[in-house]
């Protein structure tokens, strides 16, 4: 149960506090890369406990991986509300133990490190293209009640309202550095209810006085120069952007669809 409570805590609730450590030789190279199913219509389904199954875009990996050792999934392909093909559906559940899980899709990889639990989602891939901006199509429906969680007990948030987050990381990862390069983000609250084309476009270089979404992650060491070549790119989806603090609301809904990057 103690390794079960620090797996959800430290990666199911949000990616914020995922490892992407720099001299990992664990670093995903996905097959196929992620760029080969932009779609989002290509899944693969894992089986799980006592004859239950998730799925997940092939070349990202998802929140299942964790949740599901509670018999939780809250990723799910979408095949009838979709632009084309199927569409990724992220939903905010309540969970035994840490009380909220966000829902995510993201470039990297869930292993489990039984030594070290924290180490167990590795996030990013190898990537050196820089591109202009990240497109994709989402949906939004923040859940009815913003709540801070302290394990499985809630207290509200008065006149807070959850948040999806989007966001693409270009890093540098040289030794003991973790230097961002570029950064296109989303974080908002408004309901979306019919599919939206939203384009994120990608600001090199260091941004000053950044708003949520843009702010370095806490294992960043800086800000690489401008005209950097990437070493590893991060795309996250998530339904909930303050998971890691454990708080959110349950039954907020991210849909996405039909990724695409400009260069």
């Amino acid at each position: 149960m103690k390794l079960t409570f620090k797996l959800l805590s430290l990666g199911l609730s949000s990616l914020l506090l995922f490892s992407c450590d720099s001299d990992s030789d664990d670093t995903p190279q996905a097959e196929p890369y992620f760029e080969d199913n932009l779609s989002l219509d290509t899944w693969e389904v894992t089986e799980f406990g006592a004859d239950k199954t998730y799925e997940t875009p092939i070349g990202w990996e998802t929140s299942n991986p964790g949740t599901s050792f509670l018999s939780f999934v809250n990723t799910t392909q979408e095949t009838s509300d979709v632009v084309s093909g199927s569409s990724a559906r992220m939903e905010t559940i309540a969970i035994p133990l840490t009380g909220i899980a966000a829902a995510t899709v993201y470039t990297g990889k869930f292993q489990l490190n039984t030594s070290d639990p924290a180490q167990s989602a590795i996030l990013g891939v190898e990537y050196t293209k820089r591109p202009k901006s990240m497109s994709f199509n989402y949906k939004y429906t923040p859940g009815d009640e913003y709540l801070q969680f302290d394990g499985a007990v809630s207290s509200p948030v008065e006149g807070a309202v959850d948040s999806c987050l989007v966001y693409m990381y270009l890093q540098k990862r040289e030794g003991e550095s973790i230097q961002r390069i570029g950064t296109a983000a989303m974080q908002h609250s408004d309901t979306v209810t019919e599919w939206t084309k939203e384009k994120l476009e990608v600001i090199y270089g260091e941004i000053e006085n950044p708003v949520p979404g843009f702010r370095l992650r806490p294992e960043e060491t800086g800000w690489a120069d401008a005209d950097a070549t990437p070493t590893h790119v991060i795309i996250t989806f998530t339904s909930t952007s303050a998971g890691d603090y454990f708080r959110g609301a349950i039954g907020s809904v991210l849909m996405v669809d039909d990724i695409s990057i400009e260069y």
